[in-house]
């Protein structure tokens, strides 16, 4: 009588329960990595939040911001006006008269040069011989009370000296051009103040005490829109500029 012969799986059905089981893991793994990954950047969201415009706009200023070498301009009663926006955005230094009464005389630091141009470079403005300033056409010495350091629209402005803020004023400018002005009372000579005009953005605030070339005091207005600069003279634009002059205390 022949064996019966012993009854063996196919190998079809061996290998398909092989590859079911295959895609099962890769499927599984994948659900974990997935819930894993997520998981990471969930708990990183929350503890470090997407930054808004505003944080990054300002981080850009921040970064971008550049302060003003430490070059003296002019002297007035003993006080030295030191240069309030960064050399390279200069475009003229001019010293002109103050209709102002109470305004003190300046007396300019460098080398006058009365030219038709004065190019926005610091090796130009800031020679090693000592800065090159004009002075406005019809200005003698004795009339010299205020001085206007040229730099284009948006200039970052930082106090000349440092001290304190006693005043922050809005104003028409020849009854028809919108300003800003911002006296600073300064540490050594509490008897004069400090008088910074064409600003715009104040970012001081009354009482507070200032740095020179640290603290940043706001930034040039455009005033060539409604005021005819004479500073434009003598620079290759429409002669923006800080106005800056030294007042007794009354």
């Amino acid at each position: 009588m022949a064996s019966q012969p012993h009854t063996i799986l196919p190998r079809a059905k061996k290998y398909r329960y092989k590859w079911h089981s295959a895609i099962f893991l890769a499927i599984m793994f994948a659900i974990a990595m997935f819930a894993f990954t997520a998981s990471i950047v969930s708990s990183r969201a929350a503890s470090t939040p997407l930054l808004d415009d505003a944080t990054m706009s300002a981080a850009r200023e921040v970064a971008s911001t550049k302060l003003p070498e430490r070059v003296p301009l002019a002297q007035a009663e003993g006080l030295q006006l030191m240069l309030p926006v960064y050399g390279r955005e200069v475009t003229a230094i001019g010293f002109h008269p103050s209709a102002d009464d109470d305004a003190v005389p300046l007396d300019p630091i460098g080398q006058q040069v009365n030219g038709s141009v004065i190019a926005s470079s610091l090796g130009q403005v800031f020679p090693q011989d000592g800065t090159k300033y004009v002075v406005m056409s019809g200005s003698g010495d004795a009339d010299i009370k205020a001085m206007d350091v040229g730099a284009p629209a948006g200039t970052n402005v930082f106090a000349p000296v440092d001290g304190v803020v006693t005043g922050i004023k809005a104003y028409q400018e020849e009854g028809q051009c919108p300003d800003i002005e911002i006296n600073i009372q300064p540490q050594s000579q509490p008897r004069l103040t400090v008088a910074l005009s064409h600003l715009d953005y104040p970012q001081v605030s009354l009482g507070q005490p200032v740095r020179t070339g640290t603290t940043r005091i706001g930034s040039v207005r455009a005033m060539d829109g409604c005021l005819n600069q004479s500073l434009r003279q003598y620079t290759y634009d429409n002669g923006n500029h800080l106005q800056m002059q030294v007042d007794l205390v009354k």
